[in-house]
């Protein structure tokens, strides 16, 4: 693949073709022929129809008919014969129309993207229904990175995305963080100083956690999100921005697609942590270019996401509107906000001098330094003996590398749990330090 160029003008830049970011794979993966006669059908009157093509399944052969089911406030919602029979049937890999214009909806509201246009320009923004918000975030590293390749991130990061990228010999170009995410700073560094003869070719894509960051449970300024944009603009560097966590802050920060005038951000993003993560339903805004090509993938490897979990879903949130909706996870991280303040007065009667952290002030995680050892996994190995369990600082490494880090989920625990690790865990780095 050849290099891509930078780009130093400060005013807008639309891409205008993400050929030069896609591996080789994705350049030649192309929609299934059987494609060609969906185009076709949506042409022809409904009742002028006569379906002998696809293999559907005849609706008399679904045995569920119709469901109701109770919200948390006492609401019912119903799924009538005729949406049971449609969500039951085989459908479009990019998602159903509904929660598809809910959904475009929210985020006019929420970020109204620069690229929102209704245009059919190769960076206008689209939208994909995804199996969990996992998915696109790992479908989007097997798109744009050749094996061999190298991508930005945070020293840690999400541990179920560092396997996806090992086993093709994929690496990372670490950047520095603090308390305040990604630095950057050291990440312009990294890229003026990128020496391709001895690194290989230089990163294009740029993998970030930018609300209550998993595992560190950092936030970033709009500040800081702008100075990296910034220099992801300068270098031609796709951002990729994952960010399930967005609602559990308040206020909400401005994300990276609210900013993004070229069509250089792709956002994954997922009602699991505000509704269900059962569900399994994820959805990604990109650049319709990306997009199309990732809806080409999804419906050759799977033909898409659940459609029941996509009307339970559009159902609960048509009843709601968005007024509504967005009450709910206000009330969602004022939950977890307490959660958070509730297991920090634990570690502040218990961990003092054992360990550093920096509040999380909400989200769903702690990071915790210990203090006294070189690497959790002794640590961890005992609080497991004792039926503690926490997860190891090595697994968010993104060299796997041994580092006195634990993770703490203080999400579903109770307090009287919160307090048995928080004291258990001062109990056994007493032992193994020595400390009396």
């Amino acid at each position: 693949m050849a290099e891509l160029q930078s780009s130093r003008s400060s005013g807008t830049q639309r891409i205008k073709d993400y050929g030069a970011f896609f591996n080789g794979i994705t350049k030649r993966t192309v929609s299934a022929p059987a494609l060609r006669y969906n185009a076709q059908q949506s042409k022809i009157p409904e009742a002028d129809r006569v379906l002998m093509g696809g293999g559907f399944p005849h609706s008399l052969q679904f045995p569920v008919v119709k469901a109701t089911y109770t919200l948390s406030d006492g609401a019912e919602v119903h799924m009538d014969p005729e949406e049971m029979k449609s969500c039951l049937q085989y459908n479009e890999a990019k998602g159903l129309a509904g929660i598809r214009k809910w959904l475009e909806g929210l985020y006019r509201r929420v970020h109204n993207p620069p690229t929102m246009d209704n245009s059919d320009l190769p960076s206008s923004l689209a939208l994909l229904m995804t199996n969990g918000g996992r998915w696109g975030a790992v479908q989007v590293l097997k798109m744009v990175l050749e094996d061999g390749d190298c991508f930005l991130s945070e020293e840690v990061t999400y541990q179920s995305l560092i396997p996806s990228f090992l086993p093709r010999n994929i690496t990372v170009a670490p950047v520095r963080s603090d308390n305040g995410g990604m630095d950057p700073v050291h990440l312009h560094q990294v890229m003026s100083e990128w020496n391709a003869e001895i690194q290989g070719r230089r990163p294009h894509l740029l993998y970030i956690i930018p609300s209550f960051c998993n595992p560190t449970g950092t936030i970033m300024t709009e500040q800081r999100k702008r100075k990296i944009f910034n220099v992801a603009r300068e270098f031609n560097i796709l951002i990729l921005e994952d960010d399930p966590y967005y609602f559990l802050q308040s206020p909400l920060v401005p994300s990276f697609l609210s900013m993004d005038t070229d069509g250089r951000v792709i956002r994954t993003d997922s009602f699991s942590k505000t509704l269900s993560p059962g569900c399994r339903l994820g959805f990604l805004f990109g650049p319709k270019q990306i997009v199309d090509k990732m809806a080409a993938i999804l419906h050759l490897e799977s033909g898409g996401p659940s459609a029941v979990s996509q009307v339970m879903i559009y159902k609960v949130v048509q009843a709601w509107g968005y007024e509504k909706y967005l009450n709910h996870v206000a009330k969602v991280a004022s939950f977890y906000k307490q959660r958070s303040g509730i297991l920090l007065s634990y570690m502040d009667k218990h961990l003092q001098g054992l360990c550093e952290w920096t509040p999380a002030g909400g989200g769903m995680f702690q990071w915790v330094t210990l203090l006294g050892v070189d690497k959790s996994e002794p640590v961890v190995d005992r609080l497991m003996e004792r039926g503690v369990f926490v997860m190891d600082g090595f697994i968010f490494s993104v060299d796997l590398a041994s580092r006195p880090n634990i993770r703490l989920c203080f999400a579903r625990v109770s307090d009287e749990e919160m307090e048995k690790a928080v004291s258990t865990l001062a109990e056994v780095l007493k032992k193994m330090t020595g400390i009396q």
